[in-house]
């Protein structure tokens, strides 16, 4: 490897190069230069409209990727037409691209023509070290040496372009580099003939060239030599005049383009056939667009300052321009007006919402965002060292980070507003090497192109990478030995994944890179189908079972087709936003929206009315449905600190990382402590349960002090728990396979038996109270579980990883399913009477997604489609019916029961329920009241009081729950109650550690002697079959995330009611079709997955409770930085900046979405965490979310955020993933080590 300017490379552009060094057609970039304020604006500054046509200049723009190698410096090929661009060479006169970046000099000064065809325009430069800036545009300083290399810098990404002096007035790009060194050169023959491009880590990627034009590019160091030196990468076709009219990848078929003779972009033709063509004026403007199938279909007009786009329903959306061809202001279809006001650089001064609300933003003489300033008034603060770097950002509320940086610009120290310090150390290359924060160090081997090869926490567990010669890891290597193995395609979409264990699964894709069939590891096929502008058409699963979608002609969603027929159908505003939908069931949901977007009424199937207020900077401040009023109120950096309803007052308390330290609803406090590094060590509940958690270096938990006991945890070299000492008593044992998978469980009493009441002592040693053995089929899913108490249980499973039978020693349950997924068939033993019904027959009756009649009980909804009346008819006798009332956000408030008892529920702000109250027969005292107190969204407490008039009745008494850190997943259940001679004091009366299964369902509780003191046992939905309790105790948690009422035989699910005897929730899904296809069903499987919040299911991660999340993910994490606060609270601080100036922009802001969409982490500044691989691999969801998502498969989904509003959420703070430096998609399907910055 040497540098791009040896003295004989140099010498053969100066003395002897003509095919880059020399002007196209003898014209010069200023002769083409025109409007200078348009061509000195880059490409992402533009705003476009469709597929897409720059609003100001109607000119068509187009840009694509051909080679993305990852690295600390990626090495990215990409080409951009420009309609009206005459200074293409490489790929024809309408293509700028990175290998044409070239600089012009001539006596009026220099012009610089950049990948994406922004074409800026320098003064001279006087004197060799002088820096001269743009005439207009971006500020990139031109400077020149004594040797005469000129070399253009970049502050926001610190990166250098160095160009050699040529025997001509044209030098072309020789190098990239960045602060760190790393460089990417582009290598010249004798004749100045571009020949290669290879990086300082000597990745190489040869350019085939035919008559000046690119005609192929291969990765020379790649495995698989086709004989002709290297693996193709890509290959490109010209007509008789040299315009790129093919461009064919792996695939081996052709994108086609079709030109006008003024080579301007006529028609493109993708790979399968689709295409989209354009029309022009006479003046070269692109006048109108169509697409296949009428899709995109637009027609611009233009005159002085103003464009109109007209769409494809004949709705305007209407731009105003300035004198500088920027927009200033954007008018949508129904006369929304977003304006903007810009600086002559482009930079973004100001925006102004529709409603008039302001944002100005403030830029230091450097061109550095330094202030913002929100509708509010309240201001956010950055400041920046020399090379442009952020080394204090002061937020809203005062708070204040402060970096560090070194003489390279990487992030070496970062101090948080609660002064909590983490460092950052690397190789002599730059590369990220270890992270030091409170809990210890984490370290990481990078190599030589910067992507990790092995990372080790702060215990020392490691995990290695094996990668090829694209970067991309085909081994990964566990702290256990267990190695999963990956191909890709040449295209870097995965084509295969081996698991330890050898089970495989199988991903193909078609000429667009599209999925088609992905075939899971016991060879079930899901197969997909693909429309107009790489929409999903249809899912057809492994079953057989099929799911269309179609779009309208805008590419939005506008039904979505069942396997059984039924349609659900969404309907849109000229703007583009949802205001009506219709679910399988004929359910009619209404939305309206404020002239912003924000959504404003709500309108349920029933005809109850939501309506929403907003302060000025979108935080929503009032909620009301009919008399019911909610209001919120939020600190300066927008956190919810005060929230009221007629139920309940709840605040927040904060430190100065916005972590909750209290919870206060209605007087009652729930206190937590966090250590420095962020981690819960301390909580106190209402009753005054204090429990305390102590971690290891990595995160991991040591020890949970409770109830005046102590739970200890130990692990293996790999990190898995493999025993819990449960207080003196008894121990929990664990066993795993090389899948990371339990597969046994055992309890064990660590002394023998109590004697008998004359000979209290205990005797012998250690003896097996339970154990439980797990079997897996291959692809994962349980199939037997083999239990000392209750013998072996064995499951039958269909294509789909849905159970159909369960056969157990003396019982067998068997379920079938339609193809909606309802449960057609449900037969299992009767359950046990404390869950106050006397079964369900077999067969199920629906209509649509709504349950009608399961044997002998039937049931009637609302127009909502919620359960109001469950009536089991006795085969003798009158019949047993609840009755149900509900509110407008879908929250049971009242049940009245076969017995005439009524209860009622109430709840707070968020809508977790606070308390249940059983009333006497005049319905208005209440004689029963349980109270519950939420640690976030996990139920923390139970207060039980009985108020019967003229009765001592049962005193108070009170349930308090701990769980495995980040998690649902209980471990320890205190009993309290306050003391006779001091009521307001509580204490301890009954301490049992939690057993639960697989999923966190408790099975055993486990007192303080060492014995089992209840254990439950039930059907696979959850109908409780036997529980046993010699202490006369037991356990109301359910499922994960669940409640059980015996007044009901519901379980409540935060945010819906479970029916184990069902299997069903009592209302639909608040997010609709897009966590699963059936909004009335629970989980597809109950032994695999959980829904904690009664929202989306997820697979929790066995072996590592504490970290619940497995992390995969689309995005760009290339800097420490990443993880940072934000400016703009997305991206780097650099690139919050940024996205600060650029956000006013539609265009921007579109595009965005579409390359997260597409995967492009290149361009997308959005993260998608996702709880297992195939979420990893589907989601389309530019939001931080825990998501599944299993129907629509990788269709655009546009659910409206608001119709569920989830203020508390901190799920990015629970991340479990741990910073790498070096963008490096293809770790997405790989587990990562804990993130050292978890802050919950």
């Amino acid at each position: 490897m040497h540098g791009p300017a040896t003295a004989g490379e140099a010498a053969a552009l100066r003395d002897g190069g003509v095919a880059l060094t020399e002007r196209s057609g003898g014209r010069s970039l200023r002769d083409t230069l025109g409007d200078l304020d348009h061509r000195s604006r880059p490409y992402d500054l533009r705003t476009t409209t469709k597929d897409p046509i720059d609003v100001v200049s109607g000119e068509v723009v187009l840009q694509q990727v051909d080679v993305r190698l990852a690295g600390a410096l990626p090495l990215v090929l990409e080409r951009t037409h420009i309609s009206s661009c005459p200074e293409g060479r490489l790929f024809g006169r309408s293509w700028a691209s990175t290998l044409d970046q070239r600089l012009e000099v001539d006596g009026s000064g220099a012009c610089f023509v950049s990948a994406d065809g922004t074409i800026v325009a320098y003064p001279p430069v006087t004197a060799p070290g002088v820096e001269v800036f743009p005439l207009e545009g971006p500020r990139w300083p031109l400077t020149r040496d004594e040797d005469g290399v000129y070399t253009i810098g970049d502050r926001r990404n610190g990166r250098t372009l160095r160009f050699v002096a040529s025997r001509g007035a044209v030098l072309p790009l020789a190098e990239i580099a960045d602060r760190n060194g790393h460089r990417i050169e582009l290598v010249y023959d004798g004749d100045g003939t571009l020949t290669e491009v290879r990086d300082s880590a000597d990745r190489r990627v040869a350019v085939d060239t035919d008559g000046g034009r690119v005609v192929g590019l291969r990765l020379l160091t790649a495995e698989g030599d086709d004989g002709a030196g290297g693996r193709p990468l890509m290959r490109y076709g010209y007509d008789d005049v040299g315009r790129l009219t093919e461009v064919i990848d792996s695939s081996g078929e052709p994108l086609r383009f079709d030109y006008d003779a003024q080579g301007r972009l006529l028609r493109w033709t993708d790979r399968n056939g689709y295409w989209y063509a354009y029309e022009y004026d006479e003046s070269g403007r692109a006048v109108r667009g169509s697409g296949s199938g009428g899709f995109l279909d637009a027609r611009v007009t233009y005159g002085p300052g103003v464009t109109t786009v007209t769409d494809s329903f004949g709705h305007e959306t209407v731009y105003h321009l300035n004198e500088h061809g920027q927009v200033v202001a954007e008018i949508d279809p129904l006369g929304g007006t977003t304006r903007s006001e810009w600086d002559r650089q482009d930079r973004l001064l100001a925006h102004i919402d529709p409603l008039g609300r302001v944002t100005r933003y403030g830029y230091s003489v450097e061109g550095d965002l330094i202030t913002v300033t929100r509708p509010d008034g309240a201001q956010i603060t950055a400041e920046y060292d020399s090379d442009g770097l952020p080394t204090k950002i002061t937020e809203a509320d005062g708070a204040t980070w402060r970096y560090t940086y070194d003489a390279r610009g990487n992030a070496i120290r970062m101090v948080d507003p609660a002064g909590a310090v983490t460092t950052y150390d690397y190789d002599e290359r730059g590369h990220l090497a270890s992270v030091t924060d409170a809990s210890g160090t984490v370290r990481v081997e990078c190599d030589r192109t910067g992507l990790t090869v092995a990372a080790s926490d702060a215990t020392g567990r490691t995990t290695r990478y094996v990668r090829d010669a694209f970067g991309r890891v085909v081994e990964s290597v566990d702290p256990a030995g267990g190695r999963t193995r990956l191909e890709w395609t040449p295209e870097g979409r995965p084509a295969s994944r081996r698991t330890p264990g050898g089970q495989t699964e199988y991903w193909s894709y078609d000429a667009e890179g599209n999925l088609v069939e992905h075939i899971d590891a016991l060879g079930g096929t899901t197969r997909y189908e693909t429309t107009y502008f790489d929409r999903r058409s249809a899912h057809i699963g492994p079953d057989g079972t099929r799911y269309e979608f179609s779009y309208d002609t805008e590419l939005r969603l506008t039904a979505v087709k069942n396997p059984q027929g039924l349609i659900w159908r969404y309907i849109y505003d000229a703007a583009g936003r949802l205001v009506r939908e219709v679910d399988f069931n004929g359910r009619e949901l209404a939305y309206a929206h404020d002239p912003a977007g924000q959504l404003v009424e709500r309108v349920n199937g029933a005809g109850q009315v939501t309506t929403f207020a907003y302060d000025p900077l979108g935080n929503v401040i009032e909620e009301r449905s009919g008399d019911a009023v909610v209001t919120f109120a939020h600190d300066p950096a927008g956190r919810l600190v005060h929230a009221v309803n007629a139920d309940a007052d709840l605040r927040f308390q904060r430190d100065a990382l916005g972590r909750v330290t209290a919870e206060i609803c209605n007087g009652r406090v729930l206190a937590v402590e966090h250590d420095p590094a962020g981690r819960r060590t301390a909580r106190r509940t209402p009753s005054g349960a204090i429990s305390t958690w102590e971690y290891d270096a990595s995160g991991r938990p040591l020890a949970l002090h409770t109830g005046g006991r102590t739970i200890r945890y130990g692990y293996d070299p790999a990190g898995r728990e493999v025993q819990r000492l449960l207080g003196d008593g008894a121990l929990l044992a664990h066993q795993w396979d090389g899948e990371n998978r339990l597969t046994e469980q055992a309890i064990w009493a660590l002394a023998g038996p109590a004697g008998d009441a004359a000979s209290p002592t205990r005797t012998g040693g250690p003896r097996p109270l339970e154990t439980r053995a797990y079997g897996y089929q291959a692809d994962g899913h349980v199939n037997a579980i083999a239990d000392q108490t209750f013998g072996t249980r064995r499951l039958e499973l269909d294509t789909s990883g849905r159970v159909t039978a369960v056969h157990a020693h003396g019982w067998t349950e068997r379920y079938a399913y339609d193809a909606s997924g309802n449960l057609a068939h449900m037969e299992s033993p009767a359950p046990q009477a404390p869950d106050h019904t006397a079964g369900t027959g077999p067969d199920r009756e629906y209509t649509g997604t709504l349950i009608r009649r399961a044997g002998r009980t039937r049931f009637e909804h609302d127009a909502q489609g919620r359960v109001v009346m469950r009536q089991e008819q006795r085969l003798s006798g009158k019949p047993l019916t609840w009755r149900y009332t509900w509110d407008a956000h879908d929250r049971l408030v009242g049940v009245v029961t076969p017995e005439g008892e009524r209860w009622a529920y109430r709840y707070d702000p968020l809508g977790r329920r606070i308390a249940k109250q059983r009333y006497d027969g005049d319905g208005r005292t209440v004689v029963e009241q349980t109270d519950f107190v939420w640690d976030g969204f996990v139920l923390a407490e139970e207060i039980h009081a009985s108020r019967t008039p003229g009765q001592a009745g049962e005193g108070p008494r009170a349930l308090v729950w701990d769980y495995e850190p980040g998690t649902c997943r209980p471990v320890a259940q205190t009993q309290r109650a306050p003391l006779k001679s001091a009521p307001q004091e509580w204490i301890d009366q009954r301490f049992d550690a939690i057993v639960t299964d697989l999923v966190g369902t408790p099975t055993e509780l486990v007192d303080t002697s060492g014995e089992i003191a209840w254990r439950s046992l039930t059907t696979l939905w959850g109908t409780r079959l036997s529980a046993s309790s010699p202490a006369d105790v037991s356990c109301p948690l359910r499922f994960p995330g669940q409640y059980h009422d015996e007044e009901t035989g519901l379980s409540y699910n935060v945010h819906r009611y479970y029916d184990p005897e069902t299997g069903r929730y009592q209302s639909s899904d608040p997010l609709g079709l897009s966590p699963q296809p059936n909004p009335h069903a629970y989980v597809r499987n109950p032994t695999a997955l959980i829904d904690p919040l009664g929202l989306t299911p997820y697979t929790p991660v066995g072996g590592e409770p504490w970290d619940s999340l497995r992390v995969y993910r689309f995005g760009n994490r290339n800097d420490p930085n990443e993880l940072l606060p934000n400016i703009m609270k997305h991206g780097t601080p650099e690139a919050r900046a940024e996205n600060a100036r650029l956000m006013g922009t539609p265009g921007y802001r579109a595009r965005r979405g579409e390359y997260h969409a597409r995967g492009d982490t290149e361009n997308s500044p959005f993260v998608s965490v996702a709880a297992d691989t195939d979420a990893a691999f589907n989601t389309t969801d530019p939001w931080l979310a825990n998501i599944t998502r299993k129907c629509p498969d990788l269709a655009i989904f546009d659910v409206p955020m608001n119709r569920l509003y989830f203020p508390t959420n901190e799920l990015s703070q629970r991340e479990t993933e741990l910073l790498f430096h070096g963008n490096d998609l293809e770790d997405f399907l790989v587990k990562w080590i804990p993130n050292p910055y978890k802050t919950m």
